[in-house]
């Protein structure tokens, strides 16, 4: 098949530069190329324009502006995807400008396409309540009762992302003091993240009955399928609403979400944290945030908090024995007549 000048640049964006110059993980690699299967697929069956064909002289601003548009009306992505697709063909067109220069006044116009402002949608996350109803729903008379609960109790108690609990391996694992796991973040940092007594009884639990402490199993999978694979985002999403589920119907009195992704594990404990005084900079360590800045977002959204703090600030100004000035008419008198 022809190499087209376009064929030849995002193969090598994609497998030289991302992968070789920044070093980036492969969940954030496959995230750009996935901007550009859709990209191709547009092209392909809304321009006429065949994959193999495909030129930087077919690539015009215009086109980027009418797939972004298509990816909002046809394809029905938030403004945050529509935001991460341009995004990553910003990227591309940065790189393309360096390396095929003869193409340079199109990428700096593709590279002058705004991002579209998007609503800031405020931070789902369970009360202490609602959590505690959740975790009593798994049958704990089953192996996948006992492996439920633990995956969500490890879930919620490390303020794990869903991608950092799926690798999770044996050898992350300590069970001695003090216990800990090693999780795998974005952009491949590493952070450790203390758990507590209860979910690491459960963890040596689990792992005993599993026989996942025997030699060989260092890289198994923590928590795996029938199938012994990890879990997928989508199988975990659909244990949280299972449980999520059955708490809503034993306890309809109580106030649940219409939804428990498994981010919103993460902001609860987040939340949790802010709520027993833990400081903001601890909580950034804890959820591998770069900047403390992105924690914060997380003391904008308790009014709870937001009242306690109030409270505490509060200085007594007023005294308790305030006159009733209806009663006091020497003082109505001289108020009626001041700066006549």
């Amino acid at each position: 098949m022809r190499q087209t000048d376009f064929a030849k640049a995002i193969t090598d964006f994609l497998t030289k530069y991302l992968a070789g110059q920044r070093n980036l993980s492969t969940n954030t690699i496959k995230s750009y190329r996935d901007t550009f299967k859709q990209l191709l697929l547009y092209l392909k069956d809304e321009a006429n324009i065949s994959p193999e064909y495909l030129t930087f002289n077919e690539l015009s601003k215009e086109k980027i502006e009418d797939f972004l548009y298509w990816l909002e009306k046809n394809k029905k992505v938030s403004i945050n995807t529509r935001n991460q697709r341009l995004a990553a063909i910003h990227s591309f067109f940065r790189y393309v400008q360096s390396e095929n220069p003869e193409v340079l006044f199109e990428c700096q116009r593709i590279l002058g396409i705004p991002f579209k402002k998007r609503e800031i949608k405020s931070i789902e996350f369970l009360t202490k309540e609602s959590l505690e109803y959740i975790f009593q729903q798994p049958d704990l008379n089953t192996f996948k009762g006992r492996r439920d609960l633990t995956m969500m109790v490890t879930l919620y108690d490390s303020g794990a992302r869903v991608q950092e609990l799926i690798d999770l391996k044996v050898r992350n694992v300590r069970l001695t003091a003090p216990a800990t796991l090693l999780l795998s973040g974005k952009g491949r940092k590493q952070r450790y993240v203390p758990i507590m007594e209860k979910t690491k009884g459960l963890l040596e639990n689990y792992m005993i009955e599993d026989k996942l402490l025997k030699n060989g199993k260092e890289d198994h999978p923590l928590f795996f399928n029938s199938n012994h694979r990890p879990f997928t985002r989508p199988g975990i999403t659909y244990i949280l609403e299972k449980y999520l589920k059955n708490a809503k119907d034993k306890n309809p009195k109580i106030l649940f979400p219409d939804r428990l992704k498994p981010h919103m594990m993460r902001h609860t404990k987040a939340i949790h944290l802010l709520e027993a005084g833990v400081n903001l900079i601890y909580i950034r360590d804890l959820l591998g945030h770069t900047s403390v800045t992105t924690t914060e977002h997380y003391a904008k959204v308790n009014s709870q908090l937001k009242r306690k703090a109030l409270e505490a600030a509060y200085i007594e100004v007023v005294p308790d024995d305030i006159p009733n000035w209806t009663e006091d008419q020497e003082l109505l008198s001289w108020l009626h007549n001041f700066c006549k």
